[in-house]
């Protein structure tokens, strides 16, 4: 029993171990990924499993998170701001950190009056995420009987823009689509429902005392600490280039980290508003101290947003309005008046990230766990739910009228844990559809039992 112990100890730190290694060179083959959901999104080539036999795609539902942003406030720099004046004031930058300095403020200038709003980048990701879809489902948008096009957003304005790029994009491809779209504070309860969950009588946005047995979110800060400096890090070869007496600055800074993390915080800026030219994360860092900065990030996503051990279940609870608006507007589509050929939601994080944790594919590996073991197990929040992170649900039908679908996590296949294909990724929908309400079920039993 104690050689068992001893043995499952050695191989979970051998999987610890390999998935830390893991970031590092993934973050040294991309150092913007560092920036967690902050990352622009990725396009990679696509693959489709071919569908059974006289199966063709006829609809599509669709939601998707804004594309890339700008920072929510102009405070983003704010320490690496005072600290940069502070040493320059004192003659302690070299050349280098003047250099740094004016990136920083040039990122910090091209942030204001555009705080939260959307990027151009932003534009061109769901600009090409639509193409992409148009190339690869044309039957969906060519058929004549199917032409009509829903599209929903969240009231936010980036969200707004985000969906207007992706039918502008849709449109250029198949003119003879009508669109209609809408935004209004009735559909937030799916677009991007509470994750808080209020009782009978709560005042509005107070999160009640959990169900009796379930775990409270923890607080609290995870520590990743790949290299001396316990219980931070020691950012010497990262302040030497900078300064010209590391002492001194030392002295001036106190704890270096507050300034390093502002930095850092601007470089991962410079992706999404990359016409400014700036690249801090190549110049400045490297792969080891971008992977200490980014996993505090990383693992704080899991736990908010994710289906972790700590918040899971709330967050599977509160998103099942959504999972059951892809039902339902499911299910009107198939009607035999129907013309619609997709319906399209534009929205958060907050909620496309849950959607995947409520149909248990949020880790690779269908994992639930603890969430300061996120970064060390390998759920990378710059893979789970970047820039315009989008779930596709691809319906297809026979001349029979049976109807099969697929899910897709940011345009690609994914296999769903709990429910037999039929064959590779495809499902039947009858059998699919109950499995999503028999997930909503599960996920509001603890909250039914208590009484909430």
């Amino acid at each position: 029993m104690k050689r068992f112990f001893v043995l499952t100890l050695l191989a979970a730190v051998c999987v610890s171990l390999g998935a830390q290694e893991a970031a590092v060179r993934l973050i040294a083959e991309n150092p913007d990924r560092a920036s967690n959901n902050m990352h622009s999104y990725e396009f990679g080539p696509l693959y489709d499993t071919p569908a059974p036999k006289g199966f063709k795609p006829f609809y599509i539902s669709h939601y998707g998170r804004h594309g890339s942003r700008y920072e929510q406030n102009s405070t983003f720099a704010r320490a690496a701001q005072a600290g940069f004046a502070h040493l320059d004031s004192l003659g302690l930058l070299t050349p280098a950190g003047k250099s740094l300095w004016a990136d920083v403020e040039a990122i910090v200038d091209a942030h204001r009056g555009m705080e939260g709003s959307l990027t151009p980048r932003g534009a061109r990701e769901h600009q090409e995420l639509a193409a992409r879809m148009a190339r690869r489902y044309p039957t969906v948008f060519r058929n004549r009987n199917r032409q009509e096009i829903d599209c929903f957003s969240s009231t936010n304005f980036r969200c707004i823009v985000s969906m207007c790029n992706f039918a502008s994009s849709l449109q250029d491809a198949y003119p003879n689509l009508v669109f209609t779209f809408t935004s209004a504070e009735r559909y937030m309860a799916y677009i991007n429902p509470s994750l808080y969950i209020p009782r009978p009588g709560d005042p509005p946005r107070q999160r009640p005392s959990f169900p009796a047995g379930f775990p409270r979110p923890q607080q609290g800060r995870p520590h990743h600490t790949p290299a001396p400096g316990v219980p931070g890090y020691d950012f010497t070869r990262f302040l030497s280039p900078l300064v010209t007496d590391l002492d001194a600055a030392l002295r001036q800074l106190g704890n270096p980290e507050p300034f390093v993390r502002a930095i850092f915080s601007a470089g991962g800026l410079c992706q999404l508003i990359d016409f400014l030219g700036i690249d801090i994360y190549r110049k400045y860092f490297t792969p080891e101290e971008l992977t200490y900065l980014w996993a505090q990030g990383n693992d704080s996503i899991y736990r908010m947003w994710g289906g972790s051990q700590e918040n899971g279940d709330v967050i599977r609870y509160a998103i099942r309005p959504l999972l059951m608006d892809f039902v339902a507007k499911a299910d009107a589509a198939f009607q035999p008046d129907s013309h619609r050929a997709a319906d399209l939601r534009f929205g958060h994080d907050t909620s496309v990230l849950p959607l995947f944790a409520l149909l248990g594919v949020d880790d690779p590996q269908h994992r639930i766990l603890p969430y300061r073991q996120a970064h060390e197990m390998g759920w990378y929040a710059f893979f789970q739910v970047p820039m315009a992170t989008n779930c596709q649900m691809i319906f297809y039908r026979d001349r029979k009228g049976e109807v099969l679908a697929k899910v897709l996590y940011n345009e690609k296949e994914i296999l769903l844990p709990g429910i037999e294909a039929v064959s590779g990724p495809y499902y039947r929908w009858d059998e699919l559809k109950a499995h999503f309400i028999r997930l909503c079920d599960r996920a509001a039993e603890p909250w039914r039992a208590a009484g909430l």
